[in-house]
């Protein structure tokens, strides 16, 4: 909250009259200090008010960061690795559904889509190519005709043609370098990889023209051809995804006789960057509640220690460290039931320590012990369910407990600044009733001086 720097206006007494101006200056200033307090008052909620909202911030983190561990399969995270990234790479992997194992693929083709060249020609824009009308036959068995005609007969206008029509293929005017007198040509190609997409090429119907497909120059549309563990499968793009549940595989290039190997494994880095993530943020959390119990001489005055000795914040603290030390649940009789059997400790700071080698280890040996853990088991939650349940007391909006005193605070800043506008109206009501006062008192004395003076000159 901005300082309120405003000020009363001190009157300027008409008379110059030294000692009744004194005396004005010194009203004013006691107006002023009765609305200092207020200001005080205002300061001193508001700086409570930064830190229930700093605290309510603290907290949501940490309900953040334990959403992952609310079940076993929102925690687990799996990384699959390709043994030849030139040859096959994993793009994504669905947690949910994917089953860790090694598996051996060898790609014996790639799929490719059809294309075909026309004969050449001298240039690409210039160089008339008949008028008439082309035939397409496209995989679906459909025919579509492209029209040629005195505004569109060179390749780069039948190209142009072809491609606005949308017809599932696509022209290309290329130089192809074999023919230093007519190296231009026209090459049609489908837009659909595999057999199933293969083309049934053009018909032309040309007058005064040239165009014509060069039969020698075509491809056909091929599936890719894998072996999935020594079963071969024909798919119809260069993705494998239905093969392996959950996991999408590019395939870059083929390498006939040489089996790749996709290991799909648990991805023990990124569950365990999850781990310190919310270790972090709960130490935010308690770090506050630590800063708040540092006392001294001077923490009244301390901004920062505003909620110091609060006893809703002594209250969360003490069910936060039971939270993290107690045994959790279902796991009471496993030798990994706390957090400390998994390598997260309090040091004496109060805050917690990260063992990450130790967690790793025990992730990496006991994942599902790890995972109930944190996720619990079925109608028994674990340590994530049961701190989120205390994050939610504390910022659930309209009841949380940070909530309630975050509008409390908010209210009573409100009401003392209504207050003080009362009282800054009637401190300058009376101050205009004495600044009134004291001009007829001046006058007075002016009068009595021109009397005495009066007196003195008729003596």
């Amino acid at each position: 909250m901005e300082e309120d720097s405003s000020l009363l206006e001190i009157p300027e007494l008409g008379s110059g009259n030294p000692q009744l101006q004194k005396a004005m200056n010194k009203i004013v200033k006691v107006e002023q200090k009765g609305l200092d307090k207020f200001d005080e008052k205002v300061q001193k909620e508001d700086n409570k008010l930064q830190l229930v909202r700093d605290l309510k911030t603290k907290f949501t983190d940490v309900r953040e960061s334990l959403t992952p561990f609310k079940s076993v399969g929102d925690f687990r995270e799996l990384r699959g690795e390709s043994s030849d990234e030139s040859v096959l790479k994993v793009t994504s992997i669905d947690k949910k559904i994917a089953i860790p194992g090694t598996y051996d693929i060898e790609v014996i083709g790639t799929a490719n889509t059809s294309s075909i060249m026309t004969y050449g020609f001298a240039d690409r824009d210039q160089s008339e190519v008949g008028i008439g009308y082309m035939t397409l036959k496209l995989p679906s068995g459909d025919e579509r005709e492209v029209y040629i005609n005195s505004d569109n007969n060179t390749l780069d206008g039948v190209a142009a043609t072809i491609n606005a029509g949308k017809m599932g293929v696509h022209a290309t005017v290329v130089n192809d370098g074999t023919d230093s007198d007519e190296p231009w040509r026209l090459v049609i190609s489908g837009e659909g990889t595999g057999w199933k997409n293969d083309m049934k090429w053009a018909e032309f119907h040309m007058l005064d023209g040239d165009l014509e497909l060069d039969a020698y120059r075509s491809r056909e549309a091929k599936s890719a051809i894998v072996k999935f563990n020594g079963q071969p499968m024909y798919l119809d793009e260069n993705k494998m995804k239905n093969i392996l549940p959950g996991v999408n595989i590019d395939i870059k290039d083929a390498k006939p006789g040489k089996p790749i190997k996709i290991e799909i494994t648990p991805d023990i880095e990124k569950m365990q960057g999850k781990a310190k993530n919310f270790v972090d943020k709960l130490n935010g959390v308690l770090d506050f509640f630590g800063q708040q119990a540092q006392l001294g001489k001077d923490s009244h005055k301390d901004p920062k220690k505003a909620l110091a000795g609060d006893t809703v914040l002594i209250a969360l603290q003490s069910r936060m460290r039971t939270i993290i030390q107690e045994s959790q649940g279902s796991m009471s009789s496993s030798d990994i039931s706390r957090l400390r059997d998994v390598g997260i400790v309090f040091n004496r700071a109060g805050t917690l320590d990260f063992d990450a080698d130790k967690f790793q280890k025990t992730l990496e040996n006991r994942f599902e012990d790890v995972a109930r853990l944190f996720s619990g088991d079925g109608a028994v939650g674990g340590f994530a369910q049961k701190m989120i349940g205390v994050v939610d007391g504390v910022v659930r909006r309209g009841d949380g407990m940070m909530t309630l005193r975050e509008t409390n605070l908010q209210s009573k800043i409100r009401k003392l600044g209504d207050e003080k506008d009362a009282k800054t109206t009637k401190a300058e009501a009376r101050i205009e009733r004495i600044k009134g006062q004291f001009g007829r008192a001046e006058a007075a004395i002016q009068q009595m001086n021109q009397v005495k003076s009066g007196i003195g000159q008729g003596g």
